[in-house]
């Protein structure tokens, strides 16, 4: 009853002109457009979830299309790691391949195991700093975004964590399928190259250009 009396109460206060045709105007915007974007806006509480999830950390930085997507999905928590795919109803043993110590799930397997745990501070000691590791997916990435970096190293800094996903889950398909295990220099090497022709978006073209590459991750 309240918003009937409030509608009528707002159609009273305007004044209509005869001699004006009839137009369609969006009453959000100055220009009268139509706009996705501002109608997705008044949604309401969804919005709140949307500003506080780390899609720009995704697909706001250029990185090969097949990186971003399954960036994506690890931070949804839908890579086919062993925990998922027991959940449906796949009978297997759930030790991570990586390490042979813990069950393998999305957070062990990206963060906490001890080979991950050495990739994230490989990266964490050129550019020297410490930090605590937060316990899932979703708050390293936005934590790693809070950052203050400057703007020379930003664009680097942006696709680290895509890059330590990326080789952490080659790694481990390799150890699954094939049975192979990289060497921890190998695979912390492997994992700068791939930064690396994703910044040049170019592969890997002379020792001294990866030297170099490797020696400008800092902050200062």
């Amino acid at each position: 009853m309240e918003e009937s009396v409030s509608l009528l109460a707002a159609l009273h206060s305007v004044a209509f002109n005869s001699e004006t045709p009839d137009q369609l105007n969006w009453g959000e915007k100055k220009s009268g457009k139509f706009l996705v974007k501002a109608t997705f806006k008044l949604l309401g509480p969804q919005n709140a979830i949307t500003d506080h999830w780390p899609w720009k950390l995704i697909w706001k930085i250029k990185l090969p299309p097949k990186i971003s997507c399954f960036s994506w999905t690890a931070l949804h928590g839908v890579c086919l790691t062993q925990d998922n795919l027991t959940r449906r109803k796949f009978q297997m043993a759930t030790r991570c391949y990586m390490c042979m110590k813990e069950a393998e799930t999305q957070n062990h397997l990206f963060l906490q195991c001890q080979i991950a745990a050495d990739l994230w501070s490989m990266f964490l000691a050129h550019f020297d700093l410490t930090w605590v590791m937060p316990q899932n997916i979703k708050d390293v990435v936005i934590s790693w975004s809070c950052w203050k970096v400057d703007s020379t190293i930003k664009r680097i800094w942006k696709m680290i964590p895509a890059t330590i996903f990326w080789s952490i889950w080659n790694e481990r398909n390799r150890r699954c399928f094939d049975g192979i295990s990289t060497t921890y220099q190998s695979l912390k090497a492997n994992c700068l190259m791939f930064l690396y022709s994703w910044v040049y978006l170019s592969p890997l073209d002379s020792p001294d250009s990866f030297l170099n590459f490797v020696s400008s991750l800092t902050l200062n």
